[in-house]
């Protein structure tokens, strides 16, 4: 739905910001760094090569069973996309065309002349604000729900349905 509109928008203006709206790795990649730094020691191990899929390879769903591990996150991951939605909208950020995948990579292609910084720090912001409530979540979990293939096979059944 948001690729079409943002083609359009992007033949009228040169760049759309729909085209960002999904796409952005910040997110993801707070998560990734928060569950590596303070997660559960038992998953650690796991998150660097996460990482590297998630934001040099563009494969967002990678992180997933973390999220699942430890559901109060998904605030923490939408707390960061807030913050990069509004920091494109402050910086009149756009792309020209979606990214995809959405790695930092592809992004850099799809980046406006001129615009690589403010694109860059919107991603920056919302790793940021997503680390840190991610960081907060996971300080304050009690919980004892670690187990990663376990939430990898719940995010696979929910997807086949």
């Amino acid at each position: 739905m948001l690729g079409p509109l943002g083609v359009a928008e992007a033949k009228e203006t040169g760049k759309s910001i729909l085209f960002m709206l999904e796409t952005n790795p910040g997110p993801g990649l707070g998560v990734l760094l928060a569950f590596w730094l303070v997660g559960p020691r038992v998953v650690r191990g796991s998150v660097p090569g996460a990482i590297i899929i998630h934001f040099l390879g563009g494969i967002h769903e990678i992180y997933f069973p973390y999220i699942l591990m430890k559901p109060r996150l998904i605030l923490a991951a939408i707390a960061g996309g807030a913050a990069g939605v509004a920091m494109n909208v402050a910086l009149d950020n756009g792309l020209t065309a979606t990214p995809s995948p959405g790695s930092i990579f592809a992004y850099m292609v799809v980046t406006p002349k001129g615009d690589t910084f403010k694109v860059l720090l919107a991603i920056a912001v919302s790793a940021a604000v997503a680390f840190a409530a991610a960081w907060f979540l996971l300080k304050t979990d009690s919980s004892n729900n670690d187990d990663l293939d376990a939430a990898t096979a719940r995010k696979n059944s929910l997807k086949n349905g």
